[in-house]
């Protein structure tokens, strides 16, 4: 039997099963039990009182009074001495009292603990106590926490009601590697060393990742390099080299997209997910709230977003375009530092976002326009766009020959899993695969394996060779100096080729980078490279990324030589221009929000400042 004060012993008893909060029954209250699960909130630590020894200040006798735990405050009903016995008044004794610290937390189930047709998480308030320290891991960390399940009985302003809320008291606490719940064994060891003995294996692998979605082979290979993409490293100047990979999938409608990043998602546990208006940016970064439950931090308390909960996974954002401009740009810190820093209300600490990012995003008209740049076709700023080390073009064009296979490839998917789901009802793919066989639809490297073998591969410490470094060097420079007007490539684009080096080779379960790791790495980044492509000139200008490419500067010059000495109409500009109408409009529009010009009449502009 465990008596009231257990809590104030320096034992810790953990090793029990452990259970989701959503299988937590009233059979459970009283009992130890054992949870897995993460943490969505804490409080610093508190002082909390066991048993309090209050003085009667009419006789000075002394009346202990144990301390229920449920956070309010208890006194004598009346004074212990036989003497006197009365009602007070009564004076709290501290130093004779005795104290425990005390800190809150609150728990969340992990996606991967709920069925599939559950959409909440279950939530769960504990409480650590301890003499001694009463530290936890940091928000969103996934713990295995074991103590007394208590029930603590609610009230409303008419008096107490016959519900009680449950509350852990935790006596043990440790963190979990959610990787650790992925089982490898020595015979999937042995088949992993001989699949990276294959010098097709990363092609392989790419046709293993979202077989049912036809094509877009080095978009799905850039989101494996990022899944497997490397810590940052401490450079001597004490500056953190950024590590991780963040992915742009821009897609026309009905690509798939959302299905490939959901894919993703399947191959790194504790990897989370978040779509346009179902979110905000303080439900992907870090909100803060005021206080209404006990949390407070000054009357204020932090809540971990999800790119919190994926620190060191894996954090898939679809419909970024959704979100209003200061918002995306909130985004900004997480995909440069893995950090976002929170001062505000009182609060002023860093939480950790160190995880490779994946986003989604669509053309700002619901299909791409070949005739414009790619980034002036996405809703989100350019300083967020910049930060993406590879971009990628989805696009849905009719041709012929290439819709057919797409055609008889969709509908043989879905007519031959008719026909299977017609004779038994399965629930998910492991069951499926079993009836399924082996055919275009299934991938040579099931699922499970794939889970496995990126896992591994996450592990391996990765040497830069010399001769990758010359080969990325030599096309850096080739791209870099190409043209004489324009900046094809900056600084940052190398940065992100070392880091996709490093990928590469972890894809291939290999400790030490190759010219095919290098070749691979130029084969993605030239594709990414569409994006800042003019469609005008053919020129890659990485100033397109801006939305101010070299043909648009040179429009908004052309349009305010014609406007600096004297007002014109919009059609006259068109006019002794021969620029397009939508472009016309859409610079006049951009130097009327920048204050360079003013529209003086409807439809005529001028030029206030020379430029």
């Amino acid at each position: 039997d465990l008596e009231e004060d257990w809590m104030l012993t320096e034992v810790q008893i953990s090793g029990f099963p452990t259970k989701s909060i959503r299988e937590i029954k009233y059979q459970d209250m009283n009992h130890f039990v054992a949870l897995t699960a993460t943490i969505m909130r804490k409080t610093d630590v508190r002082f909390s009182l066991i048993d309090a020894v209050f003085k009667c200040l009419r006789c000075e006798s002394k009346t202990t009074v144990h301390q229920n735990g449920d956070g309010r405050f208890t006194e004598p009903y009346e004074c212990g001495s036989d003497v006197c016995g009365r009602k007070g008044p009564f004076k709290l004794v501290q130093e004779e009292s005795t104290w425990t610290n005390k800190r809150k937390i609150q728990l969340q189930e992990s996606f991967e603990q709920i069925s599939g047709g559950e959409q909440v998480l279950s939530k769960l308030d504990a409480y650590i106590y301890g003499s001694g320290d009463v530290d936890c891991p940091p928000l969103g960390s996934l713990v295995t926490v074991s103590g007394i399940l208590k029930g603590f009985q609610t009230s409303t302003a008419n008096g107490k009601t016959s519900e009680f809320v449950p509350l852990l008291e935790v006596n043990h606490i440790e963190f979990t590697d959610a990787e650790q719940t992925i089982q490898i064994t020595d015979e999937d060891r042995e088949v992993m060393r001989q699949m990276a003995a294959d010098p097709d294996i990363i092609t392989k692998l790419v046709k293993s990742t979202v077989p049912s979605v036809r094509g877009y082979e080095i978009p799905k290979e850039a989101c494996l390099c990022a899944i497997v993409s490397p810590e940052n490293m401490v450079l001597p100047d004490g500056r953190e080299f950024r590590g991780h990979i963040h992915v742009g999938l821009v897609g026309d409608p009905s690509v798939g997209k959302t299905v490939m990043m959901r894919a993703m998602q399947r191959l790194v546990p504790r990897a989370q997910y978040a779509a346009g208006k179902s979110s905000t940016t303080k439900g992907l970064t870090v909100a803060v709230t005021k206080d209404k439950g006990g949390w407070g931090e000054g009357g204020y308390v932090a809540e971990a977003g999800m790119l919190v909960l994926a620190d060191r996974a894996l954090a898939l954002i679809d419909e970024l375009d959704k979100f209003e401009k200061e918002e995306i740009q909130e985004l900004n810190t997480p995909l440069e530092s893995g950090i976002i820093p929170i001062h505000k209300a009182g609060i002023n600490r860093d939480f950790y976002a160190r995880c490779p990012i994946i986003v989604g995003l669509n053309p700002k008209y619901g299909r791409f326009d070949p005739y414009e740049p790619v980034p002036k076709q996405i809703s989100i700023p350019a300083d967020t766009l910049t930060r993406l080390d590879l971009v990628y073009k989805l696009l849905d064009e009719p041709k012929k020959d290439a819709d057919e296979k797409t055609a008889k490839h969709i509908i043989g998917l879905v007519t031959k899993a008719s026909r299977i789901h017609k004779q038994g009802n399965y629930t998910n793919a492991a069951e499926l695969t079993k009836v399924w066989g082996q055919d275009q639809y299934t991938p040579e490297i099931s699922t499970d394996l794939l889970r496995k073998w990126v896992l591994e591969a996450k592990k391996i410490k990765v040497e830069i060779t010399k001769e990758c470094t010359d080969k990325i060097q030599d096309f850096f420079m080739s791209v870099r100096f190409q043209n004489t007007d324009t900046v094809p490539v900056v600084w940052r684009t190398l940065d992100g080729m070392l880091r996709l080096l490093i990928s590469e080779a972890r894809l291939r379960h290999a400790d030490k980078t190759e010219l095919i790791d290098a070749n691979r790495v130029i084969m993605l980044v030239k594709e990414s490279f569409e994006v800042i492509r003019d469609p005008k000139t053919g020129k890659l200008d990485s100033d397109i990324m801006s939305g101010f490419g070299k043909s648009q500067r040179d429009t908004i010059k052309s349009i305010l030589s014609i406007l600096r000495d004297e007002i014109k109409h919009r059609d006259d500009i068109i006019e002794e221009t021969g620029i397009q109408k939508e472009e016309v409009d859409d610079v006049l529009t951009r130097l009327k929000k920048q204050g360079d010009i003013i529209e003086v009449s409807e439809g005529k502009f001028r030029a206030v400042k020379t430029v």
